[in-house]
């Protein structure tokens, strides 16, 4: 074996173990295909959907907004119930798009936007959102997004800032962009159907990309004088397909090059913001295109990877990089001419990146120790990374809470039942298939009277629903199962259940209920998780999920079987809660309609404890653990002590400033004075009783 392909080989094996095997990136990208499939108008998008996990790597979400739709020509439009919006290139540069609304007075706007600009103060809501422009009547980026963020600030989503075409999270990990879409090809990208490339695009590939369309998300060319009435073309579908094409070399050298990119060259401050991600994903496109795929081979990765940094560096030198399905529009073309400064200092860091060869990766953060990793057989294929593709599915679920319907479960069945070809595919589905029939029973129904026979029928269906939502973890399956026999009374039956759920909060389980949403830190897994997960790795995926990890208890906006002490808390979103907490909670609202005063205070206690222990560090509060603290307070009150219930609401109201949890509310039925909040915190109320007890 020649020392090139041996190295090679050697630094393939350290790629794939630093960022992934196939089967890692594989399991991630399903993960997002189950959660898309959910839903008929979310795209998950960005360098997570496409199998990555680097470090700075976000979350974005694309939400279509089906309300209106866009057509090119007014020839292509059919005749419906939605506003019509026609694209208009003629003022704007390439990229970019207005979006002329068309017959707007033949239409009665949809509930959603009723209600949505009737919540921001306005009654007519499409005039809100367009601007006339001579004869014509523009939809607004600018006032689109404005309506939207005052939406969902009265939501609890969480997303409280707006970031280019994006509302984020005040920590900037979760971007969710709403979109228009126009289900035909355009005709400004039409000549990438047949533009001359390498064999790497089959003909199925690129049929299918055409038949995804395009999205328009809003924001304008910068400088434009209509930036605030131009939205940005976007082929954020296309590309993902585009990337799951790569093989697996021609990924690492993408997630190479966002290494370069995020951890070296950002690492320069004079040099942050020059180029971003989305440049290095162009280029990856147009080498793929010009490239011999055989070319891509792990014995040959680091010949790869630095015949893609040279064409990286010959772009910044020539300052040229096009857009790759518009080609009218060079990213680099006004981006560098007014730069040239940083463009120098940029081509001069390159170069010494070229000339050292593939030891330029260790001096990123995440590829640091490479010149320290031991130079053995290639063992790749022996590999059984299992456990870190169980990391990355509760990674990935930790940030995105999706929502469940009758629909999306048969959407789920449909995709297992004719697309899942492989045991991998077949084994996260039936994971989503199992957390869906979690959220089935908890949809609220029309509230109409039912007679017996109907009242029977629902409660075995809901039951079944929950019997096969326990395939998905561990406990929260159980505890979910214990409160639907809570809710009907059952409760020595619901106290059976919430025992054999304790049992199985054991330290080896792994699970992500422990890490704080709130930080950006990945989940901490500890030595005991590490080994528990290393016994059964052989084990299919499914069955490690169900024996080896703990999910959150989640109860979707105004369920139905959440117990009617908690219902406040689901009034206006989601209830997410700590499952150890929920099922102390739990066993003390069994104990407490069963009269067992004993079994109260030791609950209770339970409860204290398992909040004091599962507080966050530092000062930071999630909506996990907030959520979670109200089950203390309602205890409290629910036994007596009223003064110390005032408290304990009054803090967690203090601390609840997103209105995540039903403490205020609370409050205001126990009291109509205007104290001042006291300066208790609420984990020393909890200390106290712990010590009192």
């Amino acid at each position: 074996m020649s020392a090139n392909r041996s190295e090679s080989l050697h630094f393939y094996d350290y790629l794939c173990r630093k960022i992934g095997s196939e089967k890692v990136v594989k399991g991630r990208r399903l993960t997002f295909i189950a959660i898309d499939s959910t839903s008929d108008n979310s795209v998950s998008s960005g360098s997570r959907s496409e199998g990555l996990d680097l470090k700075g790597s976000d979350f974005d979400i694309m939400n279509i907004d089906f309300n209106m739709k866009v057509y090119e020509s007014e020839k292509d439009v059919v005749e419906g119930r939605h506003p019509v919006l026609l694209m208009d290139t003629s003022e704007t540069q390439p990229c970019f798009t207005h979006l002329n609304l068309q017959r707007y007075t033949h239409y009665r706007p949809s509930k959603f936007y009723i209600e949505m600009l009737e919540q921001c103060g306005n009654q007519c809501p499409l005039f809100n959102i367009v601007e006339q422009h001579g004869m014509k009547y523009l939809l607004s980026n600018k006032l689109y997004k404005q309506t939207f963020f005052k939406y969902h600030e009265k939501t609890k989503l969480g997303l409280t800032k707006v970031h280019g075409p994006c509302l984020s999270d005040v920590n900037g990990d979760y971007d969710f962009a709403m979109c228009f879409k126009c289900d035909k090809w355009i005709s400004q990208a039409a000549l990438w159907i047949n533009r001359p490339r390498s064999s790497w695009l089959t003909p199925e590939i690129i049929s299918k990309i055409t038949m995804s369309g395009v999205l328009f998300v809003p924001i304008g060319s910068k400088g434009s004088i209509y930036e605030d009435l131009e939205w940005r073309i976007s082929f954020s579908v296309a590309e993902k397909q585009l990337v799951f094409s790569f093989n697996h070399t021609q990924l690492l050298c993408y997630a190479l090059l966002k290494i370069v990119l995020k951890e070296i060259i950002e690492g320069d401050e004079d040099l942050k913001g020059l180029l971003c991600s989305y440049y290095i994903k162009t280029l990856m496109f147009w080498i793929s295109d010009d490239s011999d795929p055989a070319a891509w081979r792990p014995d040959n990765i680091t010949n790869c990877f630095m015949a893609c940094l040279h064409r990286l560096l010959y772009s910044i030198q020539y300052s040229t990089l096009l857009h790759y399905f518009i080609p009218d529009c060079n990213f680099f073309l006004l981006r560098l001419s007014t730069e040239l400064d940083k463009k120098a200092k940029l081509t001069d860091l390159l170069k010494t990146l070229s000339q050292q060869g593939i030891q330029c990766v260790s001096a990123s953060e995440t590829l640091h120790d490479y010149t320290r990793y031991p130079n053995g057989t290639y063992t790749i294929k022996q590999l059984n990374m299992t456990p870190n593709l169980v990391y990355d599915v509760l990674e990935i679920l930790k940030w995105l809470h999706h929502y469940y319907q009758e629909r999306g479960l048969i959407q789920l069945l449909n995709r297992l039942l004719h697309h899942c070809k492989t045991d991998l595919s077949r084994e996260l589905f039936l994971y989503f298939i199992s957390r869906a029939h979690q959220y089935v029973p908890q949809i609220p129904y029309a509230q109409q009277q039912k007679n017996n026979k109907q009242q029977y029928y629902k409660y075995k269906y809901d039951l079944s629903r929950l019997m096969i939502g326990l395939h998905s973890d561990a406990a929260a399956g159980w505890s979910m199962l214990s409160t639907f026999f809570y809710v009907h009374e059952h409760y020595f039956t619901s106290l059976e259940l919430i025992n054999y759920a304790l049992s199985k909060y054991t330290d080896e389980k792994c699970n992500n209920i422990f890490s704080n949403p709130s930080t950006r830190g990945r989940m901490y897994v500890t030595p005991k998780e590490q080994a528990a997960l290393d016994l059964v790795k052989k084990e299919r995926l499914i069955t490690i999920l169900k024996s080896s990890t703990i999910n959150y208890a989640n109860f979707s906006c105004k369920s139905q079987i959440i117990p009617k002490e908690l219902q406040q808390d689901v009034l206006k979103g989601d209830g997410i809660f700590h499952p150890l907490v929920y099922a102390y909670f739990l066993r003390f609202l069994c104990c407490y309609h069963l009269h067992d005063q004993f079994s109260c205070e030791d609950a209770m206690q339970q409860i204290a404890r398992a909040t004091f222990e599962t507080r966050p560090t530092g000062n930071s509060m999630s909506r996990l653990c907030c959520q979670s603290l109200i089950f203390f307070g309602i205890a409290v009150q629910m036994t007596g002590r009223l003064d110390t219930a005032k408290s304990y609401f009054k803090e967690i109201a203090k601390m609840d400033v997103d209105v995540y949890t039903s403490a205020a509310i609370k409050l205001s039925e126990l009291t109509q004075s205007h104290d001042h909040y006291s300066d208790v915190n609420v984990y020393e109320l909890i200390f106290n009783f712990l010590e009192s007890c």
